[in-house]
C-alpha cells in the first residue's frame, strides 16, 4: 500500500471529534484559532486536563491533512492555494534583509 488517503474525512471528523467542536463553539471569539487567543475554552480545557494534549494534536493533524487532501481534489482550491503563497513569496523577496 503506497498511501493512505482521506476521501469521506468530513463527514466523520464532525462526530469523531464532537467534544473538541463543542468547546470551540465555548470560545470568546467565533475565529479563534486556540493559539494565543484570550477566552479559549478549548485551551482552558487543555490546561485543566479535560482534554489530552494527545487528543488536540490529533485534531490538527487530521484538519491539516483534510485540507491538504481538499486542495489536491478540487482544483480551484489548489489554484487559490497556489495564489496565496505566490503573494507571500513576493512580499519575502521585495522585504529588505538587515
Amino acid at each position: 500500500m503506497r498511501e493512505l488517503q482521506i476521501w469521506q474525512a468530513e463527514t466523520g471528523f464532525s462526530q469523531t471529534f464532537a467534544d473538541i467542536e463543542t468547546l470551540a463553539q465555548e470560545c470568546r471569539f467565533r475565529d479563534c484559532q486556540h493559539d494565543t487567543e484570550p477566552g479559549c475554552a478549548v485551551k482552558q480545557a487543555i490546561e485543566e486536563k479535560r482534554l489530552s494534549k494527545k487528543r488536540w494534536r490529533n485534531y490538527q493533524k487530521l484538519q491539516r491533512e483534510i485540507h491538504y487532501s481538499h486542495t489536491r481534489q478540487d482544483y480551484q482550491a489548489k489554484l487559490e492555494e497556489k495564489q496565496k503563497w505566490k503573494r507571500i513569496h513576493k512580499a519575502l523577496r521585495q522585504h529588505p534583509k538587515w
